[in-house]
């Protein structure tokens, strides 16, 4: 009797134990087999996902080799288009797949331009620090141009190596230019950060000269709050 009881509460441990190390098993096959199961085909194209930011999608995508550099309708490849929205995730996945970190839309814009135009400096940052080139006055004009630059995209070049002074092919440094843009508060910030505001462009002209020849009012005013002078002697230039 008593060596049929101790048979008992042996069978009562031991299945339970077996059951428990059978569905483990059962677990960690099925793990195993879902990790090494192909995932479904997209049903959109890269481009289109990534313009949605659906990263099953573009996960997608890249495991059927899509093409991970063709552009879209707007001339964009997937990269510009992950630069612009400032997805670092999805930049990093395009990255690890092959896309080309110097291709040019139909602007001649990289990704890193585009990064900038969007006002995306944390992802302009890691561009360049994968190896994007960067030419510090040539994207400090282009945001400028566009009127783009704001106070981080300033630091971020200037950071870079850009000089507030520097002028462009039409001899206009980025405070004339931003008055030919008619952004004030670019010419703001340009000012802020250090900008000669009494510089002169290839013409002989200063930026207040170039703000009343372009009845620029509102940025003339900034001007001379800020202490600029024309260069020349007539009343008008001397007036507070």
């Amino acid at each position: 009797m008593a060596r049929r009881r101790l048979q008992g509460k042996r069978q009562k441990t031991y299945y339970p134990r077996m059951q428990s190390k059978l569905l483990l098993a059962i677990t960690l096959c099925l793990a195993i087999l879902s990790g090494c199961s192909k995932p479904e085909p997209p049903t959109i194209n890269l481009y289109r996902a990534v313009h949605i930011g659906d990263i099953d999608q573009i996960r997608r995508n890249l495991y059927w080799h899509a093409e991970v550099n063709k552009p879209g309708p707007d001339g964009l490849t997937p990269l510009h288009v992950a630069a612009r929205k400032g997805s670092l995730v999805v930049i990093k996945l395009l990255l690890q797949h092959g896309a080309d970190i110097e291709a040019k839309d139909r602007r001649g814009n990289t990704p890193l331009a585009s990064a900038l135009l969007a006002r995306n400096t944390l992802v302009a940052d890691y561009l360049v620090k994968q190896g994007a080139k960067l030419d510090a006055n040539a994207l400090l004009d282009l945001t400028v141009r566009q009127g783009k630059a704001d106070r981080d995209v300033i630091d971020f070049l200037v950071k870079q190596g850009a000089d507030l002074d520097a002028s462009n092919d039409q001899g206009n440094p980025p405070l004339h230019q931003a008055i030919i843009g008619g952004y004030r508060v670019v010419a703001k910030y340009l000012i802020k950060k250090g900008a000669d505001i009494n510089a002169r462009n290839r013409d002989g002209k200063t930026p207040l000269q170039l703000a009343r020849e372009l009845q620029r009012q509102d940025i003339e005013r900034m001007l001379r709050q800020y202490g600029a002078v024309s260069g020349s002697m007539d009343a008008a230039d001397q007036r507070p």
